[in-house]
């Protein structure tokens, strides 16, 4: 090390301003706690290399040790505009953030790294990190986790008074779904009520499990299967006429579960509705979208929350799995099924039938094979889990529409002084 301090010393005194150098020195001054000096070198270093989001963080770490923290903050965001991607800046952004005060753009800034890189709010309990990292990695946790406890309160409690204010009935019963919990945010430990049930977002305990439904109790079933013919010709045509299957699992799934899927056309959809949104798609299926204005569709503003075609060819498996929450189940229209071709829900096997309803949880465990000799294709959809009341129906809107709504929203805040950083 002291020999390192002395070469890069005499490379200064001919290049004052290699970054390079400069970034050293600087480190080395922090390792030894001489944190203003640490901050010069930082400073200097960016006068020659002003877009390097790591000297941006190292002298943020300097200013804040330094006590100097609106500066470090300034400097941590000037970090983030140039790599909106580190996790580990957004961590220590939003803890200087949280600290001078700035709760609401703290959220925002570790919520969005937590999008980046999970390792946020999971550092916490990796206890080879250095403690530092881990301390914040808990605070952040620990603030997302009642925020968005709160957003959900907050959002069905509106849902609520909404309801009440709109009829002349008593106030409608929402109980359930105030009690429901998301699952990776909510701020106490979740349990499960079912085995082999885990929804791994939105989770309703008071809701009566269903792992496969009875088609009776969909009045819309029947008249749905009956247009199953007219439904698997308009998958033909477009299947035939255009190259539009898409690998379900996309190639950056970094899930292990998805690890011989990822990007691979062995499960493949074509997406008619997808995040409620019509597709490019949309407009060769008018005898499907039809039929199913007949069914009770998830929706949100209007349009499905999800609508499209599930291809799984010979010898593809869809590893066991669990879906996102409890309050909705996953219907399959089942339009072409070879033998040997089934799908296991919980502990229930269940081989599709052409045109017959399949409608089942899938926040159970489940998984699916094509064990025959062609592809087996069927549409899929969601539809509201048959015991949620209207006013229940609508209090989950209004939560998923909260939290929906603040996620676009979300933004790092921005550097408000560039003077005082430099």
């Amino acid at each position: 090390m002291a020999a390192a301090l002395e070469d890069f010393r005499a490379l200064l005194a001919g290049r004052p301003d290699d970054a390079e150098a400069l970034q050293f020195l600087g480190l080395a001054a922090f390792a030894e706690g001489a944190f203003a000096d640490a901050a010069a070198r930082f400073r200097q270093a960016l006068d020659a290399a002003a877009d390097d989001p790591g000297l941006w963080f190292n002298l943020a770490t300097a200013l804040e040790m330094s006590d100097d923290a609106d500066a470090a903050i300034d400097a941590y965001l000037q970090s983030l505009a140039r790599n909106p991607n580190d996790a580990m800046c957004a961590l220590f952004a939003g803890a200087a953030l949280h600290k001078a005060g700035r709760r609401a753009e703290a959220l925002q800034t570790w919520s969005l790294g937590d999008d980046a890189n999970h390792m946020l709010r999971q550092a916490k309990d990796a206890e080879g990190l250095d403690p530092a990292v881990r301390a914040r990695s808990q605070l952040a946790d620990d603030a997302l986790r009642g925020f968005f406890t709160d957003m959900h309160k907050r959002a069905v409690d509106a849902a609520e008074a909404e309801l009440a204010a709109s009829g002349d009935a008593a106030r409608p019963d929402v109980s359930r779904i105030a009690g429901a919990v998301w699952v990776q945010t909510h701020d106490a430990p979740v349990s499960f009520n079912t085995l082999m049930q885990e929804p791994t977002v939105f989770y309703v305990p008071a809701l009566r499990p269903v792992s496969i439904a009875d088609n009776n109790e969909f009045a819309w079933a029947k008249p749905l299967e009956a247009r199953a013919d007219e439904i698997r010709a308009e998958f033909l045509n477009a299947a035939t006429a255009h190259d539009y299957m898409r690998p379900y699992v996309p190639a950056n799934a970094s899930a292990p579960t998805w690890r011989t899927l990822r990007g691979s056309l062995s499960w493949s959809s074509m997406h008619i509705f997808d995040g409620a949104a019509p597709t490019a798609f949309t407009k060769l299926f008018p005898k499907t979208i039809d039929a199913l204005s007949q069914a009770d569709l998830l929706r949100t503003l209007g349009n499905p929350v999800e609508v499209f075609f599930s291809v799984l060819k010979p010898g593809a498996h869809i590893p066991p799995h669990f879906g996102v929450a409890n309050n909705r189940l996953t219907v399959h229209l089942p339009l072409i099924v070879p033998e040997n071709c089934a799908i296991r829900v919980g502990e229930d096997i269940h081989e599709w039938r052409e045109g017959e309803l399949f409608a089942f949880d899938d926040s159970f465990e489940h998984e699916a094979w094509n064990r025959g000799q062609s592809d087996r294709v069927v549409l899929i959809f969601e539809t509201h889990h048959p015991d949620l009341t209207a006013a229940e129906r609508v209090a989950i809107e209004h939560a998923f529409d909260a939290r929906k709504a603040w996620l676009n929203e979300r933004a790092f805040p921005q550097a408000q002084d560039q003077a005082r950083i430099q």
